[in-house]
């Protein structure tokens, strides 16, 4: 395996790849993020393959892996071994003379980033965490049901909401700016911040075709509850966007809506649901752990690695 560095992208469009990329680490997604450039990509390739990615936003504080998606990290195909990862790090480290680095890795739990490799070679070579975020995932399986791993208080208000008609569907891609606004009203009512615009998102859902999806539950026409959902390989489906009527609250139909979306991911050959973050920057939200975790969460770990 041999190392080569690419600005902004060029010449890596002559390129084939031995491997599918996670989503946050394709070219595809990358380009639609950094229209303009400012960033750098590292490969390992061989045999006129691209075996391993990584990308860097290029910042006024240095490169950082990847600042406007929920993690960066290495995205690599399974003939790349533990050598041909220290060999990346390494070059990595050499290219940036000296830059402040930032990594934001994925939780562990997913295939193709190189497990902890990637991570054990840049703490090797002086990086250390900077915090750590509690992550939440559910894993699919064709043979069970959700409820299964749903606490009993879940269960209740799964019930309720049925008792009380509130529907779940897939939405088409017409209905984003609807859904947009409501996901947007419920966030400024919670005083929580959107991290992206209708038109990014449109933009991705546009240029990225085939890897967002629409999901609401609605009592007759009205929208209580939404996500977007992100294919991040095969395997995984990243929950996104996830937002909820106060005026339903004693119903909880964000319950009603990941029961279902268990049951479209078993349909679809998912494995795993990510069901993102339950903490900023190590400070973990109660209040999110616990709701992510009544679900059937299980508890993971994603890091973020800097080297000054």
């Amino acid at each position: 395996m041999e190392v080569n560095f690419y600005q902004n992208g060029k010449g890596l469009e002559k390129r084939q790849w031995a491997f599918n990329p996670l989503l946050f680490q394709s070219m595809a997604f990358v380009g639609n993020q950094f229209p303009d450039g400012g960033y750098v990509s590292f490969t390992l390739e061989s045999g006129g393959e691209v075996h391993a990615i990584i990308h860097f936003s290029v910042e006024e504080s240095g490169w950082v892996s990847l600042p406007k998606s929920p993690f960066g990290g290495v995205s690599a195909s399974e003939e790349v071994n533990e050598p041909d990862v220290r060999l990346l790090a390494n070059a990595v480290l050499r290219k940036s003379e000296g830059r402040p680095l930032t990594v934001f890795l994925p939780y562990t739990g997913y295939l193709s980033t190189t497990g902890s490799w990637f991570s054990n070679s840049l703490r090797e070579a002086g990086f250390t965490v900077a915090f750590q975020d509690t992550q939440q995932y559910i894993e699919v399986s064709v043979e069970r049901s959700l409820s299964e791993s749903m606490h009993d208080s879940q269960l209740r208000r799964l019930a309720k909401c049925e008792k009380a008609g509130f529907l779940f569907a897939e939405e088409p891609f017409e209905h984003l700016a609807e859904i947009y606004s409501f996901i947007e009203a419920c966030r400024t009512e919670q005083s929580i911040p959107l991290n992206i615009s209708l038109e990014v998102l449109r933009k991705s859902w546009v240029n990225m075709k085939g890897s967002y999806n629409l999901f609401v539950v609605r009592d007759q026409e009205e929208v209580i509850a939404a996500c977007i959902t992100v294919t991040v390989s095969r395997e995984v489906l990243y929950y996104f966007l996830p937002a909820a009527s106060a005026a339903y609250s004693q119903f909880s139909p964000m319950v009603m809506l990941i029961f279902n979306l268990y049951k479209w991911a078993q349909k679809s050959n998912y494995r795993l649901i990510d069901l993102g973050r339950a903490s900023i920057e190590g400070e973990v939200q109660e209040g999110l752990r616990e709701f992510k975790d009544r679900m059937g969460g299980v508890k993971g770990y994603s890091v973020c690695l800097r080297k000054r």
